[in-house]
């Protein structure tokens, strides 16, 4: 994105209703969760699709958890053509309360385009560093994530030297930081192939389950250590309940 030389140009009508609505959302979306809203996870698990009242406009937008970035449409409520949103997400600080998980959020807004092909000179800098609440970008009620229950038990009770890390980790399972999920996230386990290490919204048939549980044949994970506690256990739990996320 060729951002550096938009940042001081004058923004179009259809842009500043983009920059207001994304101000009102970092300054104000406390206030917006009281009005109507919805937030839906995708059936692969990759994204929320979510449509909230901000301030006088309505936000129908995707964040998508692979890339990081929230796209979508900005409705005014005077009936005009929608604005586009791009945002990437600069920085995240997960919370053991997902709804006070932490998002710094750079944006672009662009006006529809008339006829292709359009071009990236339509997107013109929104603001960059929008804080931004889990509350928001989440479903409501979201108890558990990836990024704070789940990811730094595998990386300290898992990934360990001999275990699941390095370069060759055992059943070449690498469950250390950054490269634990694409490992596990509906990924045959090497014990059993008919068995998926992670099956979204079903505990009892994810292998990686009944490995931290005991309930799977073979020796009860983290191997040599002492079982994860009840909590530990009941947040993994629950993260695949709700959708095993890279939440």
């Amino acid at each position: 994105m060729k951002s550096s030389h938009r940042t001081n140009r004058s923004l179009g009508a259809a842009t500043i209703a983009v920059a207001t609505a994304a101000i009102l959302l970092a300054a104000g979306h406390a206030s917006a969760q009281s009005r109507a809203s919805g937030t839906q996870m995708t059936p692969d698990s990759r994204r929320y699709l979510i449509n909230k009242d901000v301030g006088p406009e309505r936000w129908a937008i995707s964040y998508n958890l692979q890339d990081r970035t929230v796209t979508g449409n900005v409705f005014r409520s005077d009936g005009s053509a929608p604005s586009f949103v791009w945002c990437t997400i600069a920085s995240h600080v997960p919370s053991g309360d997902p709804a006070a998980n932490r998002y710094l959020l750079d944006c672009w807004g662009a006006p529809q385009c008339v006829a292709a092909p359009c071009s990236d000179d339509d997107w013109q800098v929104i603001q960059q560093g929008i804080p931004i609440s889990g509350s928001f970008l989440l479903p409501p009620a979201t108890r558990v994530t990836f990024k704070a229950n789940v990811e730094p038990v595998l990386d300290a009770q898992c990934a360990t030297s001999g275990c699941h890390s390095g370069t060759s980790p055992a059943q070449g399972l690498d469950l250390s930081n950054g490269k634990a999920y694409d490992a596990i996230f509906r990924k045959p386990s090497s014990q059993d192939a008919d068995h998926l290490l992670v099956e979204p919204f079903d505990p009892e048939a994810s292998h990686l389950f009944g490995k931290i549980t005991g309930t799977e044949t073979g020796a009860r994970m983290p191997l040599g250590g002492a079982p994860l506690s009840d909590e530990v256990v009941g947040a993994f739990r629950q993260w695949i309940l709700e959708g095993a996320a890279e939440n």
